[in-house]
């Protein structure tokens, strides 16, 4: 009966650390494959101009969203003066909640109880920006980026998503032609990703942020026409480089513990690896233990009766000198 139970616990402790491999391949698995299909940019530094012969594929509008003109941080409302002195002749659409809510019930209707399921606002915000592109094309920028440079040489591409970090693509800027397919894609999807995943941060991410973007991205048939915006350029990741297009006030406003919590184990991930690197080890030492108990019992016994041997047998020359 013993031996049974301790088989069992056997049994039960390889279980339990397969499945936990298993859960974590499911975890880091979205992340892996982000960083391999989109680990290369396609417009860096310096970009290429445009001949005056090469037709705007993008049209000449920025793009912005809150959700009411008379509650944008000041800073924030500084960050949108910048990109409109830039561009002096581009159209500026500044897109409240109700404004949105009134083009999703004229262009996508189909969306509306999806819309509204959403629990986040971010996820609502994520939404409208997508829908604008695709009704109107041109450049969507979150209110927290600041612009350093003309985006004129940006405007002979199909569509642009910057490249972020730690793996895939970001949704604070993108660029796009009307009536992309990709964008259609993306709306299409919407309602299959709508799903909670327990917690603020993942459920954003993986239903209408970034990580839903990169997904939907690494599956799109013609993935070659989404063009990717190099680190440099985007100038999230850098400071003070003389290349970058945007500077990034990071407000990260939808962000809750959980974002907080993802952020400190990545600036930490090293010393994490390590420690779970470690701590498998001693998990495959002790199941190994536990499975040949016996031998390694034996195997001390013998260890130590070779060295009692050693001992009488130099007591008993010591005695007879």
């Amino acid at each position: 009966m013993y031996s049974f139970l301790n088989y069992r616990s056997r049994a039960t402790l390889v279980s339990s650390f397969f499945l936990f491999l298993i859960l974590l391949g499911c975890i880091l698995w979205p992340w892996f494959s982000a960083a391999l299909i989109w680990q290369k940019s396609t417009i860096n530094y310096p970009i290429i101009s445009l001949s005056n012969h090469t037709r705007m594929k993008i049209p000449a509008i920025i793009h912005q969203t809150w959700r009411d003109e008379n509650t944008i941080p000041n800073n924030w409302q500084q960050a949108s003066k910048t990109c409109r002195s830039l561009h002096p002749n581009y159209e500026y659409r500044f897109w409240t909640d109700a404004a949105a809510r009134r083009l999703i019930e004229k262009e996508f209707p189909c969306l509306l109880s999806t819309y509204d399921s959403y629990p986040y606002d971010i996820q609502r915000a994520d939404v409208i920006r997508l829908i604008v592109l695709y009704v109107f094309g041109g450049i969507y920028l979150d209110l927290d980026v600041i612009c350093l440079k003309p985006l004129d040489q940006l405007r002979g591409y199909e569509f642009i998503l910057p490249k972020t970090m730690p793996a895939g693509l970001s949704n604070d800027v993108i660029i796009a032609q009307p009536k992309h397919p990709f964008l259609l894609q993306l709306l299409n999807n919407l309602p299959k990703a709508n799903r909670n995943y327990l917690t603020k941060y993942a459920t954003v991410m993986f239903s209408t942020g970034p990580m839903y973007i990169t997904h939907e991205a690494s599956n799109y048939v013609n993935r070659s026409s989404i063009d990717v915006l190099s680190q440099d350029l985007y100038g999230k990741y850098t400071h003070n480089s003389t290349r970058s297009l945007f500077k990034h006030l990071k407000a990260s406003s939808w962000h809750g513990n959980d974002a907080a919590l993802v952020k400190w184990i990545y600036r930490r991930r090293i010393i994490l690896l390590l420690l779970l690197a470690v701590s498998l080890a001693s998990a495959l030492v002790l199941i190994y233990l536990a499975r040949h108990r016996h031998s390694v019992v034996n195997l001390v016994k013998k260890f130590f009766s070779k060295e009692k041997i050693k001992y009488e047998e130099i007591s008993s020359n010591l005695v007879s000198v």
